[in-house]
């Protein structure tokens, strides 16, 4: 189990590496899921996280899964209880990302050998959470903790450990948290804008072609 746990985490590591970005979708409906992720895909981006805490949400990522295919990584995010990584399990996730740190979360996903990007803040909950065994830390909330400056401060105590800035992150943050050391950036609202609402999917195009394009630089 521990050597197709390693795989898999590697094997996600290298995509977030590729990809350098995570596209964070929460919404009260995610009826527009579909459009929105496919003009994320086509504009070069390829990792979505679902959150949760949007109804419907393990249905949307199936639906996501069958109109992008293999090439994407759509994953589950929001996931604090054994419960929850038993109901992402079961429904084919590529990943699981968590806010916080739970270890029963972490021993769970593993036992499904599943890729989880678990939560913390500190470096000593980051260096906790590492030691559990995740394919990445998400670094959350990351832009209240000081942005990029305070990533760079993390990531030089903890330089072994793969970080993905999360919560509060600005498209025009994304370059400085990359240039600091990022493995990849979580990105949400900023990102999306309406286009979950309903809104301009030609709009959210052009933030993702440049989105894509900065992460290029890195990747």
């Amino acid at each position: 189990m521990r050597t197709v746990l390693r795989k898999h985490n590697n094997r996600f590591r290298e995509r977030l590496a590729t990809g350098r970005v995570v596209a964070i979708l929460r919404a009260d409906d995610p009826s527009w899921f579909a459009d929105a992720g496919q003009v994320l895909y086509e504009a070069g981006l390829g990792v979505l996280e679902v959150d949760l805490a949007t109804p419907g949400a393990l249905d949307a990522i199936g639906v996501l899964q069958a109109e992008l295919g293999q090439d994407a990584l759509i994953g589950a995010g929001g996931v604090r209880t054994v419960a929850a990584v038993d109901r992402c399990a079961a429904a084919g996730v590529d990943f699981v990302a968590t806010t916080v740190f739970s270890p029963d979360v972490l021993w769970r996903a593993q036992e499904y050998a599943l890729p989880i990007v678990c939560g913390a803040l500190t470096p000593t909950e980051v260096d906790a959470a590492w030691r559990y065994g995740p394919a990445a830390v998400k670094l959350h909330p990351a832009a209240t903790a000081g942005g990029a400056r305070y990533l760079e401060e993390v990531q030089a105590a903890l330089p072994e450990v793969p970080l993905v800035p999360a919560g509060g992150v600005e498209l025009s943050d994304v370059d400085a948290y990359l240039a600091a050391g990022a493995l990849a950036v979580g990105v949400g609202s900023p990102l999306l804008g309406d286009a979950l609402d309903g809104g301009r999917l030609d709009e959210l195009g052009k933030r993702a072609s440049r989105l894509a394009a900065t992460a290029d630089r890195y990747a």
